[in-house]
């Protein structure tokens, strides 16, 4: 299936960095914060962000991201391509080596890596969530030629393919290490390998994890002199008031803000202010229970699409975030023909009528014979306060259009077990864009794709439109048809029911700078330099 030109935002720069350098003897560390722990070390296993961004730090792969989203080589020192654009030759960087914990050289990296992870990563034994991942790059087959050639054959000429080497789900794993450590693989700093400019060093899971620098990674000289730390501590602290309060000791270098914390602290130095490519949805259980019929119903799914005022839940947050005008968040990708960003020139595709959501409510259960629809909302305890507060807006409105809510709070991790057992009814979930372009929302929701598709949403003619503007090799025609696959799965079929897009106000210490922040991808903590 040919994959068409998207543009990637970035990750992996080094901007700005100025101060200590190799020779200092004090230790220079960055601790910063994070509202989520690592859920998986395994990076053809995790499926979130915060998972991907520790991944990036002490792994690697044959291309990283430039400031402005332009691939480049990393692991790879070299590339040949055919005529065609269908076949890539890669040769590995000869100073590409393993690590363990102790900082000690296992091995070289080879291509048998790149071919074993690869094949890992699509295989029915492993199950992965981003088995897709390979055919989004248009990626038909992959070998090694030899220690250090790694040679990949594409379906058709892909715009995407050599940014996409950039995602962690493409990153090389050792085989015999894999092996060796059977069930324990990637459960612990001891249980992977480092190949990146960071090893891990320790993980105390709701705790922290900690990065030492790999003095031994290519650019890592020139790393040190640029003021790159000799440690980057992670601080895993849902409550943003103590995160705020262990900011202001001195303790870490930032702080996520929320609710009254940002309008206090809108004139504080290094006070950011971003609009996140997290979309935030409803994912509601239409197909996967045998026995839960209530979401098949298109009244009572409707109904929940127009009891929702996502301009005040939003607003509600006071973090920056943003009433959600469909699945496509805003500033993700602009059309080929003028640049105009998808959402502007789609429109809104939900709307506030809760007069409307009480008739429809009332048709839904007339039509499945009972009198009281009960909506359990699952949602993430330790995914931030917003997502709190979002969810207790959520069964407010809910309620106000005559519908009754318990709300299902659970740790992230269960969450999302549950939701890909289908053993749930409603979910508060997100997804954040790993590239710049619709098709990264638009893949989630085929029926094909039980992987993320979490409640089995089926529309034959959403899957076409998707299936034919993947085929298409007319970009404008490509994007009109992404734009009628978006009205056909929320505005016709309420599909998911889009609710907000996450907002990131936070604080950077000053003498902070190197951070990379993204609508599309994953935020990069690879290059961050601390005077």
């Amino acid at each position: 299936m040919k994959k068409l030109l998207v543009v990637l935002l970035t990750l992996f720069v080094l901007v700005g960095c100025t101060g200590k350098g190799s020779d200092d003897a004090e230790e220079n560390v960055v601790t910063l914060v994070t509202n989520t722990d690592i859920i998986y070390l395994d990076n053809h296993v995790a499926t979130d962000g915060t998972s991907f961004i520790a991944q990036t730090m002490f792994m690697a792969g044959l291309t990283e991201l430039d400031k402005d989203g332009n691939w480049k080589l990393d692991l790879a020192e070299s590339y040949e391509v055919n005529e065609e654009g269908t076949v890539y030759t890669f040769k590995i960087r000869d100073d590409a080596n393993w690590y363990n914990k102790a900082g000690e050289e296992v091995a070289p990296v080879t291509a048998y890596d790149f071919e074993y992870a690869w094949s890992r990563l699509v295989s029915e034994e492993l199950a992965s969530e981003y088995n897709w991942w390979l055919e989004t790059m248009s990626v038909e087959s992959w070998k090694a030629l030899d220690e250090k050639t790694f040679e990949v054959t594409l379906f058709a000429p892909s715009g995407i393919f050599m940014g996409c080497l950039a995602f962690p789900s493409t990153f090389p794993v050792k085989e015999d290490f894999v092996k060796q450590q059977g069930d324990q693989y990637a459960t612990s700093a001891e249980t992977v390998l480092a190949c990146g400019p960071y090893i891990l060093d320790s993980w105390t899971p709701g705790y922290s994890y900690e990065m030492v620098k790999n003095p031994n990674y290519y650019f890592a000289e020139e790393y040190a002199k640029a003021g790159g730390p000799d440690k980057v501590v992670f601080r895993v602290l849902e409550d943003t008031q103590t995160a705020l309060m262990e900011y202001e000791a001195g303790n870490i270098d930032t702080v996520i803000l929320s609710g009254e914390q940002v309008d206090a602290n809108k004139g504080a130095e290094g006070y950011v202010d971003r609009l996140q490519g997290y979309l935030f949805y409803l994912s509601l259980n239409i197909n996967h229970s045998d026995t839960l019929v209530t979401y098949q119903n298109e009244n009572i799914r409707q109904a929940i699409l127009f009891a929702l005022d996502r301009e005040a839940i939003a607003k509600s947050l006071n973090d920056g975030s943003v009433a959600a005008e469909g699945i496509i968040p805003f500033k993700l990708a602009g059309s080929p023909v003028d640049g105009t960003d998808f959402r502007e020139d789609q429109g809104s595709v939900v709307a506030y009528d809760v007069a409307k959501a009480k008739e429809l409510l009332a048709l839904g259960k007339e039509e499945l014979g009972v009198d009281e629809i009960t909506i359990n909302l699952l949602y993430g305890t330790n995914e931030g306060d917003s997502v709190i507060k979002a969810a207790e807006q959520i069964q407010f409105y809910l309620e106000e259009a005559g519908f009754k809510v318990n709300l299902v709070s659970k740790q992230k991790k269960e969450r999302l077990a549950l939701m890909t057992d289908g053993d749930y009814e409603v979910a508060l979930t997100r997804w954040g864009p790993d590239y710049a372009d619709p098709q990264t929302y638009m893949d989630l929701f085929v029926s094909q794709n039980t992987s993320n598709n979490s409640g089995r949403y089926a529309s034959e003619a959403y899957d076409k439109d998707v299936a034919d503007a993947e085929a298409t090799t007319d970009m404008a025609e490509r994007w009109q048809l992404f734009l009628d696959a978006e009205k056909v799965l929320v505005e016709q079929d309420a599909g998911v029911i889009p609710v907000f897009q996450a907002g990131g106000a936070m604080i950077i210490r000053p003498g902070v700078s190197g951070i990379e922040f993204h609508s599309a991808a994953v935020d990069n903590y690879r290059h961050i330099c601390k005077k």
